[in-house]
Order: structure tokens, then sequence, then C-alpha cells
């Protein structure tokens, strides 16, 4: 059976002579992910470039967390993490609800609105209506020690919230799997803001004011993303990417001030690209702490440009520092596509032309955009790069920005790309699934630690049966029943994996050594 045009099907299942055979539903290309889910290794990344709208795929791994909507809709929400530049995602089996294949709307799908720890916030539309409260869900994905869990936030009592607004923090101390979402939204007077929160420890909502340090100052807008800064403090930046940054701190309970840090400007203001500055901006948290500001910029060549395209001769990168102690950007490092160093396995993965009468591109004619700063490998920069921003196919790049050299390819193909406005998140959601094969690591110690048991309490059965079968025979039949007996219980033993002189020495060890990885599994619960 071949997919219908314009969708693309998982592999069907085996069907049996006498089974009638079930007729999968079609899914729209936008709806399936951008490749196909593969083992990331261990240990896994430590941090991923991650899709923010989620894919639909009944496919499960060990870290599907399965819930219920507010309105008892079972729902499977699984991370498929990837090394980058390759994309990460999550897919949704919501069988209540996207049953109807592309007849249902994809604003459907729910969407990765943050991610913090071991933590991500999700939106779950459990009705038709984004006006209506009833048909929102809030639910928060937590990943730990291997267990996937999903929760249902409560309902704001009176506000809806934009996406672009949500904040997540993850409280780390003391460790009792606190969290706190937040919404920064104007009062429509210069400088004046209401700051809402969920605390998941009170299991409720509160507002209270907020106002700029320098209203006259503050020409922040609305947000684009929001950053969590973390800290004793619970600082979280929202992030204006046209002018700049509020700071909140969160756990400030007598702090109503925002801090606002202007963003730097270093290309012209004039686009090459339509859309939002999403498309060639980026602001982030670098692993030291300090907030990162990325941008890539074009160089057209003259003459080509119009309000459709235009055709690249370089473009360029940079990334800046803010430096909290003197107030001001600081440019770490900046190259020009034209010095980024290929080698001749990163060279193959890239696209082969740009027009049947162009000679072969290098990175320099790639449209390039939707930078994205690693939150693990300093200096490297995610790259989005197309022969033509129009188009589906694309090419995510990894960039040493100090070495100035292409660290990785990954080609995708999306139906939701846009031009650049294929909206991505760094996250180090990755970092916490480590646990994960720690935790399989002890469980199959203690199953090998039972299968000694059972071959050691034998050993000693069999020992028992001996002495008391002291009977008046021959040397030489005793001898042979021994021998027989000591075969038996090696095969045993055998089958088992388990030499049998090691397990004599290690029967006194048993007990202890069980008790020791059950205390371990304990304190992993715990984590």
């Amino acid at each position: 059976m071949a997919p219908t045009e314009g969708s693309s099907m998982a592999d069907l299942p085996a069907v049996d002579d006498d089974q009638e055979e079930e007729t999968p539903i079609p899914r729209p290309v936008s709806w399936l992910p951008p490749h196909t889910p593969h083992d990331c290794g261990d240990p896994p990344p430590k941090s991923v470039v991650l899709d923010t709208l989620v894919y639909a795929d009944d496919r499960t791994n060990a870290f599907t967390a399965e819930g219920f909507t507010s309105n008892s809709l079972a729902i499977y929400l699984t991370f498929w993490p990837a090394h980058p530049p390759l994309i990460s995602y999550f897919t949704v089996h919501l069988p209540g609800l996207l049953q109807d294949g592309p007849a249902t709307s994809l604003d459907l799908l729910p969407r990765l609105l943050r991610t913090d720890g071991d933590l991500a916030l999700f939106r779950v539309m459990v009705g038709p209506s984004r006006s209506n409260r009833k048909h929102i869900n809030y639910m928060i994905y937590r990943v730990r020690a291997g267990i996937s869990k999903l929760e249902v936030l409560p309902a704001h009592p009176t506000r809806l919230f934009a996406d672009c607004s949500f904040a997540l923090l993850r409280c780390r101390c003391p460790d009792d799997g606190r969290f706190l979402v937040a919404n920064l939204r104007s009062i429509y007077s210069r400088g004046q803001y209401a700051l809402d929160l969920f605390d998941s420890r009170s299991g409720t909502w509160s507002t209270k004011s907020m106002h700029a340090e320098s209203p006259e100052d503050c020409d922040y807008r609305t947000p684009t993303k929001v950053i969590a800064l973390g800290g004793d403090r619970g600082s979280i930046g929202w992030v204006d990417l046209w002018n700049g940054i509020l700071i909140c701190d969160l756990l400030a309970d007598d702090d109503q001030v925002l801090r606002f840090i202007r963003l730097p400007v270093l290309s012209a203001p004039d686009k090459m690209i339509p859309g939002p500055l999403a498309c060639d901006r980026d602001v982030s948290v670098g692993s030291d702490g300090c907030i990162k500001y990325s941008e890539v910029w074009a160089n057209p060549l003259p003459g080509s440009q119009n309000r459709a395209t235009y055709i690249s001769q370089d473009w360029g990168a940079a990334i800046l520092t803010w430096l909290e102690p003197q107030k001001k950007w600081q440019i770490d490092l900046s190259l020009k596509a034209s010095d980024i160093i290929v080698d001749k396995s990163h060279s193959q993965l890239l696209p082969h032309h740009v027009k049947a009468t162009m000679k072969k591109p290098t990175l320099s004619r790639l449209h390039a955009g939707h930078p994205a700063f690693s939150l693990h490998d300093d200096g490297v920069v995610y790259i989005m790069t197309k022969v033509d921003h129009r188009e589906d196919d694309l090419w995510m790049l990894a960039v040493d920005m100090r070495s100035k050299t292409l660290k990785g390819v990954a080609g995708l193909t999306s139906k939701r790309t846009m031009g650049f406005r294929f909206m991505y998140l760094q996250s180090d959601l990755s970092n916490h699934l480590a646990r994960t094969s720690r935790t399989t690591e002890v469980s199959n110690h203690l199953v090998a630690t039972s299968k000694k048991t059972e071959v050691s309490n034998h050993l000693v059965a069999t020992s028992k049966t001996e002495t008391s079968k002291n009977l008046p025979k021959s040397k030489r039949s005793s001898r042979r029943k021994k021998r027989g007996k000591k075969e038996a219980v090696k095969a045993l033993a055998n089958s088992n994996g388990v030499d049998v002189d090691a397990t004599r020495r290690e029967s006194q060890q048993l007990v202890q050594l069980a008790e020791q990885e059950e205390q371990e599994l304990r304190i992993l619960e715990v984590f």
C-alpha cells in the first residue's frame, strides 16, 4: 500500500493471511518527524537542539511519559534525543484527539514551550479553541532516574497566556522537585508589568506587580524567547530580540525590580530574509552562566536582492558575552563563511548544486539563519542553512567559531521550516538521561547477583546431600557420583554465565551485595 501524495507513513506491521489488514491513517508531512528515531548512544548528548513543535507518532521508548489530560484523555509524550547538529524532538500519541489524520488541525499538536534541568513545559490543546482556557492544558514532563512523568498544571483562574511569554525554572536547592512557571505581561504603562507565578510547592497561582529599574530606558516590547539564568535568586530573562532582555528574580519575594539589558547592534538593519529576528539572532546562557548573544548576517551579491530572495556571496556570524560588572557586551568570536575550514567528510554531506547552471556551492553561497549557541560545547554555534531559504531541504551546521572549522553536518527535510522560522531551542534535558543508564546497570547487576545466589544455594544443597549420603560404598563409586554432581552444578552455573570457583569465593558476600544494590536503587529513585 503506497502512502497518499503529500503524506508519509511509518513501516507497516506484518499481517497474517487470515487477519484483515488495517489501513493506517495517512499523516500530513508536517506532522511527521524530520528523521527516524535512532539510538543516540550512551552517554547521551550533554545538550541538544530541540524542536518546539511536537510530532504525531505512536512509537515509544525508554523516555516515554504517560498521563491524562484535564478531560481524561490518555496522552503519551516521547523524547527522541539526537547528537547535534541533528535535531532532537518530541512525539505525541493522543489517540482520543488526533485520530482524524489530515482532517485534524496542526494547531492541535502540542508545543514545547520551555525546558530547564530535567523538566519540559508543554502546551497541549484538548479542544479546538485557543481562546477557551478549558481547551488548553499546560503539562510538565519530567525525566528522573529512567522514569518519565507527566502532570497537568492547574489552569490560571482568569488569564490566557501567549506561548512566547512562559518561563520555567527548576529549583535545585533544596532538591524536592520544586519548580516555578511564570508569565510576564505589560500592564499598558511604560516600564510597568505584572508577574503571574505558579509554584509547584503550593500548587497555586499568584500575581504581583513589577517595574523596570529605569522605565524611560526600557524599550522592551514583546518576548521572543525566555532564558533561565537560575542562581540563588532564580533569575529569568524575557528576551525581546528587537530590543533587549528583562531580568526578573523569581525567588526574591521582596524584589519587584526588573533589570533591562539592551542588545547589541551588529548587522545592518535591512534584513535579507523577511520574517522575525529569530531568523538571525539568538540569546542563551552559556556553560559559564553568562548571557550569550549570537547572530548571523548575509552578504548578498550586488544587484541580486529582491523582495523574495537573494544570491549569497558570503555570510558572517558572531558571538558576544554580556559582562555584568562592566555592563557591556564583549565580542568573543566572529567569522565569515568563506573562512570556515571544511574537511572532505563534511563536504560530501553539503548540497552539491544551487542551480543546474551554477558551480558546486561552498558554504558562502548557502542562505544561513537561526543560530543556536551550544550549551555544552563552548564556541560552537548551530546554524540552519539552505540553498534558498524558501526550500524545504535544510542542512544543520555545527560551526566551531574558535578554530573556524565545520564540526558537523546534518541534512534534513521538513515541511515546517517556512524560511528560517523553523523554531528550535537549546536544551540540556538530554544531560539528565544519563541516570537512566546507571539505573539499568544497577538493575542488571541485581539480576546477575540473583543468578549467583541461585547457583550458590545449589552448591550448598549439593554439599549437604553428599554428606548425608555417606553410605558404605566403594571409594570409586563415591568419587564417580561426586564428580557427576559437580558436573551438574557446573552445567547449571555455565548456563547462567557464572564461574563456579568464583561463586564459591563470593557466596559469603552475596547478601551484603544485594542489600547495597537495593540501597543504591533507592538513592537513584530519590534523584
